[in-house]
């Protein structure tokens, strides 16, 4: 299994912005390269906690809605890094926390159901609750703009 399954940051992902005020998105990210590389990390618990899973008849249910989950992270947080639209970034935003609350869900789940470990379930909870706090601080670098969200959810 690759433990690095999730391609390293690289800031080519985002082209330089043509009117020269890349400067303005410094900092928002900045909070998204930090964010992307501790998902890394937590999607490497993930993947490793999916092979433990002791109930082989429904390991490949749980294993594919926790990792449909994971996968679904790391593209978010570069969409989101890679627009400079509020409604795009919160819709991505919002994503991100359906998909690791779900996630959770999941893996709580396989621990009540005694096909995981509680260890493994309390390494994934701790390494979840660091992506949190830095998911918090990233939302925070973003600035409401005059574009209204159709939907009228932003």
């Amino acid at each position: 299994m690759n433990l690095f399954a999730l391609p390293e940051w690289k800031d080519r992902y985002f082209p330089e912005n043509d009117q020269g005020d890349d400067w303005k998105y410094a900092a928002d990210k900045e909070a998204a390269k930090t964010l992307y590389n501790k998902w890394r990390e937590v999607f490497q618990l993930v993947m490793a906690f999916t092979d433990t899973l002791a109930d082989e008849d429904s390991k490949p249910d749980t294993s594919n809605l926790i990792y449909q989950n994971a996968m679904m992270v790391a593209p978010k947080i570069i969409s989101a890094a890679g627009d400079t639209l509020y409604v795009i970034k919160m819709e991505n935003a919002s994503v991100i926390r359906t998909n690791c609350r779900q996630l959770m869900d999941q893996v709580i789940f396989a621990g009540m159901s005694e096909k995981a470990e509680k260890y493994h379930e309390d390494v994934i909870r701790e390494a979840m609750e660091e992506f949190r706090l830095l998911f918090r601080q990233w939302v925070a670098t973003f600035s409401p703009d005059v574009y209204e969200d159709e939907w009228g959810l932003y």
